[in-house]
């Protein structure tokens, strides 16, 4: 009862501080103005996005001075915290896109395409697999090549029908090449994301003191958006799928407003890969956000709150969604720049009960139960940008803490209730959400060259809670036995706008493992203090939580209606004038450049095995017998599409000769070639029959290479290439071996997956078909040499134990073509 008096009593304070704050800040108004009014021009610049200059219409020269209000609104500089605009940032006023549609600004359009190429290895996130009866929970054994693709399509009206507005927005998401079953936030086929009216009234609440309208929206229909720092309520764009809702917003100002009033009342709308998205009628999310903009660059005010009602639904496959949830969670957070100086810092306290499966005495079996919710999370950064330095650097230290449930016993939950956050700012490797961890964080951010950022940082993780679990892993020792130190994960990144219209990025993570992580991958008998059938610990993982994880990605995208700069000319006719005949003469290019580009082909090879199958013992022989192999060397075709991004360098000597260099990174789609074959196999007194399978996959494929070539003409040059080959490769062979006259079955299996070294070769032709743009075509072999993988079995009566060794060739043969944007070195540009 006094915890639910004080449930009640924190839930009328918020509510009172919310109502009562709209009209505080109108008092305030005038005075905090002047104050800053009063800021020199200078420390505006400093802060990064405030007071930007907008950005000029069709046919206004680029050096116009804006005549509109200033904004208060001030952007964080904290790493991938600031929340996406209302408006997807994909999308674009189509009148102040072409000129040809000047004036035509009530309608707002976008398209756009994103392709990216995952690899992961020894992914410690397990999977779902609902093709069993009751759904399954499995790990990710081998690597995985997947290919993602995402099209989106909006369509917005807006002020020539005020006060009404609409929104249409439509999502396609599939996923390619992957080895085990897709899951929700990899693919779900064309849907509706956003599909909403909302009634705007430009200036129901007057204006500012800046002069900007302070409007009234009321929301209704599916809609997507972000709240405060992105960890509580996200899109999650890094994913192929977006979060999104079903219910009402209303919003009182904007934020270029001296404050705004947010709130929401709306339910998650599920994913369903090849049906139509349906909102989850027993879960609620609700609450208000205020923002409070009065101290300009130096503080940003937003206390909060979010609540969450669920249901319990026992036929859900998540656990989290079987029982019953109510979360009051109120919150503040305060973000700021002062000069060269940031920080951003929010903190979140939740209340209320929830539902948990816990043991009852002896009961090995789990039960559902109801217990009181009490946990806490917060989250601080500070930074420093090294406005002085061309790269202009930035700098940061970040620590996040979410509490995690300290005991499977007591009547209460500390584990915090993340609602729909966004885990990239934890962990590159989507290892980490905002619950049952400490983690400290140090990054670095520059820009070495226009249109090119790099990101890079090192972070360790521990438990809050020994007895909690880690959720993203399912990994839990809920009598805390096994220590709190989870791992270490280094990341960097690298985006790079190749165009008006095209943006490419390159990333790699690499996780290390920790005490707690590592001590899951013995067998279950050879764990330390592991006590037998404890519900709710897990079991082994078979190794997979020793080895380190590596997860890379490479991604493009492009925008139909470029970057929100006037496009003069559409992309066709541009490129159309750079190659007609009768082009101006443009100058040769100098072929002293660094360049990056695009590049997709085929790959093809004949992997050759070679294996031997024996038994290592034969109760009918006092002697090992030789065993043959049901299935005698040989190749196998294995081909399929390539693909990747390239970085190099030119230098062109007087007598028309080029040199350079070239690094390269493909993706790789089928891949993969299985042979397969069983027979029987006489052995003394008895009779086998064996079934013998092997596999063999190029999972992916990057060059560093040097060039020499030869100019032809002015802009044409033929070249010879040549160095390192690295890849990931896998060879798996499987042997099932049974005797004739019984029902004894042995199981040997050898796997090799890692990354391979060697050498390719080759030759090509490119053509620098515009000033700085080229095309080229190639053609390289390659060799990573041989792996070799051997298993062993014993059948379950001892009668004998059989073993299998195994020697695969990864070399082949890639065809490729490529496009590159070139920056001369020579120019002053």
């Amino acid at each position: 009862m006094l915890n639910l008096q004080r449930q009640l009593k924190l839930g009328v304070a918020v509510a009172a501080l919310v109502a009562i704050a709209p009209a505080w800040a109108f008092a305030e108004e005038k005075a905090a103005a002047n104050v800053v009014e009063t800021k020199g021009q200078e420390t505006k610049k400093k802060a990064s996005g405030s007071n930007k200059p907008l950005k000029p219409v069709a046919g206004q020269p680029a050096e116009a001075k804006p005549q509109g209000p200033k904004s208060y609104y001030v952007p964080t500089r904290a790493y991938r915290l600031e929340p996406q605009p209302d408006i997807p940032p994909y999308v674009r006023n189509l009148g102040k896109t072409y000129k040809e549609f000047e004036g035509i600004d009530w309608l707002n359009v976008g398209l756009d395409s994103r392709a990216r190429f995952e690899y992961r290895q020894n992914d410690y996130r397990p999977w779902t697999n609902t093709s069993q009866n009751p759904p399954s929970s499995q790990r990710k054994m081998f690597p995985n090549s997947l290919w993602l693709s995402r099209t989106r399509v909006y369509l917005g009206i807006q002020n020539i029908l005020d006060p009404f507005r609409a929104v249409v927005e439509f999502q396609d998401s599939r996923a390619f090449n992957s080895i085990y079953q897709y899951q929700g936030q990899e693919i779900n086929e064309t849907d509706l994301i956003s599909a909403y009216g909302e009634l705007y009234f430009k200036d129901a609440f007057g204006k500012d003191d800046r002069g900007n309208d302070r409007p009234l929206m009321a929301r209704a229909g599916r809609f997507h958006f972000e709240l405060l720092d992105r960890r509580l309520i996200a899109e999650n764009e890094f994913r192929n799928t977006t979060n999104n809702f079903e219910g009402f917003r209303v919003k009182i100002g904007k934020k270029d407003n001296d404050w705004d009033l947010d709130s929401f009342l709306m339910r998650p709308v599920v994913r369903y890969p090849y049906q139509f998205d349906r909102p989850d009628w027993q879960n609620w999310i609700y609450g208000s956000v205020l923002s409070i903009r009065r101290w300009s660059e130096y503080a940003t005010v937003q206390p909060y709150f979010i609540g969450r009602k669920q249901f319990a639904d026992p036929f859900n496959t998540s656990n989290s969604l079987k029982v019953a949830r109510e979360t009051y969670a109120p919150g503040v957070r305060i973000y700021g720049v002062l000069g060269n100086f940031d920080y951003d810092f929010d903190i979140n306290k939740q209340l209320g009960y929830t539902g948990e499966f816990a043991a009852i005495g002896a009961n090995t079996t789990a039960v559902q139960r109801t217990v009181q919710l009490d946990s806490i999370a917060y989250g601080i950064e500070a930074g420093y940008t090294f406005a002085d330095h061309p790269w202009k650097p930035r700098v940061s230290l970040v620590y996040t803490y979410g509490s995690g449930d300290k005991s499977p016993y007591d009547s209460a939950s500390q584990n915090f209730d993340i609602f729909y956050g966004f885990n990239q700012p934890f962990s590159r490797n989507d290892y980490m959400a905002w619950n049952n961890m400490k983690a400290p964080k140090a990054r670095l951010e520059f820009t070495p060259a226009k249109n090119l950022q790099i990101d890079t940082a090192f972070s360790a993780y521990w438990l809050a809670s020994a007895a909690g679990a880690w959720d993203r892993a399912n990994l839990s020792a809920p009598l805390g036995n096994r220590g709190t130190f989870v791992g270490t994960e280094f990341d960097i990144r690298a985006r790079y706008k190749l165009s008006q219209f095209i943006n490419l990025t390159a990333s790699y993570a690499r996780f290390w493992p920790g005490s707690f992580t590592s001590s899951f991958a013995q067998a279950v008998a050879l764990q330390p203090y592991y006590p037998q059938s404890f519900p709710g610990q897990t079991g082994t993982t078979n190794g997979l939580t020793a080895k380190p994880t590596d997860f890379f990605y490479l991604e493009a995208s492009v925008n139909a209606f470029g970057d929100g700069q006037p496009i003069t000319k559409d992309p066709a006719s541009q490129f159309w004038d750079g190659v007609k005949l009768n082009a101006t003469e443009a100058k040769a290019p100098s072929w002293r450049d660094v360049y990056v580009g695009l590049n997709g082909g085929g790959a093809w090879s004949s992997p050759f095995w070679n294996g031997a199958v024996y038994p290592i013992s034969n109760a009918a022989a006092s002697t090992p017998v030789a065993l043959a192999s049901t299935m005698p060397a040989g190749s196998s075709n294995l081909a399929g599409f390539i693909g990747g991004l390239h970085l190099g360098t030119n230098w062109r000597f007087d007598n028309n000769v080029v040199a350079g260099l070239e690094a390269d990174l493909h993706g790789v789609s089928g891949n993969t070639a299985t042979k397969w074959q069983a027979n029987l196999v006489p052995v003394g007194a008895n009779a086998f029959i064996n079934y013998d399978q092997r596999t063999a996959t190029l999972n992916y494929l990057g060059t560093i290479r040097g060039r020499l070539g030869y100019l032809v003409t002015p802009t044409v040059q033929l070249y010879g290439t040549g160095g390192m080959a690295y890849g990931g490769v896998t060879s798996n062979t499987a042997l099932f071996t049974r005797r004739a006259a019984g029902a004894n079955i042995t199981n040997a299996t050898a796997t090799f997956d890692d990354s391979r070294i060697g050498w390719t070769a080759g030759g090509g032709v490119e053509w620098m078909f515009m000033p700085n743009w080229s095309a080229k075509a190639e053609y390289l072999r390659y060799d990573l040499g041989s792996v070799y993988a051997r298993g062993v079995a014993v059948q379950p009566n001892g009668f004998y134990a059989v073993a299998t060794n195994t020697r695969t060739t990864f070399d082949g043969n890639l065809i490729q073509a490529g496009i590159s944007r070139h920056f001369d070195m020579l120019s002053k540009d």
